[in-house]
C-alpha cells in the first residue's frame, strides 16, 4: 500500500529526500488520538535520517529542529483525553512545509554520495 501525502505532492524534492521525509509527513497528516509514540518515533527517526542524508546548513538544521518540536507537541496532544489536535497538527504541518522548502536546495551529504545516492 502506497500512502500519498498532500504536502509532498508538489514538493519538488529529490526522490531520495521525498522517500526519507514521507513517514514523518504521513504521521502528522494521519495521526489520531493514542498515536503519540508512533508520531514521535516517525518525527525523531526521520529528523535523524534527514540530517544524515543532506548537508545540514544552519537554516536546514533550524527548520528540522522546529518541525521536530512542533511534531512532538502534536504527538503529546494525541495522548490527552478530548484533545484538540487541529491547531498542533496545523503547526506541525507548517513546520514540515518549512523543512521541505529548505530541502529543495539541499545537497547530498558525503555519506549519501558515498552510497551512490546523490541527486
Amino acid at each position: 500500500m502506497h500512502v500519498t501525502s498532500r504536502i509532498l505532492d508538489n514538493a519538488d524534492l529529490p526522490p531520495l529526500v521525498t522517500t526519507v521525509i514521507r513517514p514523518w509527513v504521513i504521521a502528522i497528516e494521519t495521526g489520531t488520538l493514542g498515536m503519540r509514540e508512533v508520531v514521535t518515533l516517525a518525527a525523531t527517526s526521520t529528523a535523524k535520517s534527514l540530517k544524515r542524508r543532506v548537508v545540514v546548513l544552519p537554516p536546514v538544521d533550524m527548520a528540522i529542529d522546529a518541525a521536530l518540536e512542533a511534531s512532538v507537541s502534536f504527538a503529546e496532544a494525541l495522548d490527552k483525553r478530548e484533545a484538540r489536535t487541529a491547531e498542533p497538527r496545523a503547526a506541525a504541518l507548517a513546520a514540515l512545509t518549512a523543512v521541505i522548502e529548505q530541502l529543495r536546495t539541499a545537497e547530498p551529504s558525503a555519506d549519501t554520495r558515498a552510497l551512490g545516492l546523490e541527486w
